[in-house]
């Protein structure tokens, strides 16, 4: 059974990038947009072996951050103090 699409709710990959440069105030190629839909980042749907559309849901939430911002956010949770343990006594 062929599934309906209504294009209200997808963007080609231009009006994804479009979107995401105003979501992240930068400018994104819309081949940033596919690479994001290889990632699983945000949805996509094949229409052929060439086109593609991108779920506005997920386009219209996502920003893309700075270069590293991720995983600078990562490393200072990871640098936070842990609760220090008992010290076990030495063994004799």
């Amino acid at each position: 059974m062929t599934e309906l699409i209504n294009p209200a709710e997808w963007y080609d990959a231009a009006q994804a990038a479009d979107r995401l440069t105003r979501n992240s105030g930068k400018p994104i190629d819309h081949s940033y947009v596919r690479t994001l839909a290889r990632y699983g980042k945000i949805r996509s749907l094949k229409l052929g072996s060439r086109a593609s559309l991108y779920s506005k849901e997920d386009v219209d939430h996502y920003i893309v951050e700075e270069r590293g911002e991720k995983s600078a956010r990562a490393r200072r949770q990871a640098a936070k103090p842990k609760p220090t343990r008992k010290q076990e006594k030495p063994r004799a």
